[in-house]
């Protein structure tokens, strides 16, 4: 494997991973449709590392560490302006890595008055998730249970 390729999976919920420059392996992944973290995060990792990489069972993992993503209907980056001169860009859907990096480009062109390629983005039609406060959630588990389902196909 190329140290300078990211590599993911097709799954919808991905796993993603590349070499270092000092030729250690950096894994991503874990997308659940909880608020919390698992209480031993690397024990989880390593169990879906290893399904891609069994001959690591023996490596240890030096780091490890967890948050929240934010995600959208649709899956697409959500971009506007707040006011003229105040722009998001937010619901990156697990894609934040690498799609920040032009988000933050595009934004820099809009603020230059170049906004063509923001505006594009910004017209992508956004809706929010169904069920109001009560039900997003459990309908969000659903969701995520089904593209599981779909990626075992």
């Amino acid at each position: 494997m190329p140290a300078d390729a990211a590599i993911c999976d097709t799954h919808s919920a991905l796993d993603y991973f590349r070499l270092t420059r000092d030729r250690r392996l950096l894994w991503g992944g874990k997308a659940s449709s909880s608020t919390s973290t698992p209480r031993d995060l690397a024990a989880a990792m390593r169990r879906d590392m290893l399904k891609t990489f069994p001959q690591l069972a023996d490596v240890r993992i030096d780091y490890a560490w967890g948050g929240l993503i934010d995600a959208t209907m649709n899956r697409a980056p959500h971009f506007g302006r707040l006011e003229p001169t105040v722009y998001f860009a937010q619901g990156f859907s697990g894609h934040g890595v690498n799609v920040t990096g032009l988000a933050g480009r595009l934004i820099a062109e809009a603020i230059d008055a170049q906004a063509a390629r923001f505006d594009l983005f910004g017209r992508i039609r956004h809706r929010d998730f169904p069920g109001g406060r009560v039900l997003r959630t459990p309908m969000l588990a659903l969701a995520m249970t089904w593209h599981r389902m779909m990626d075992l196909l």
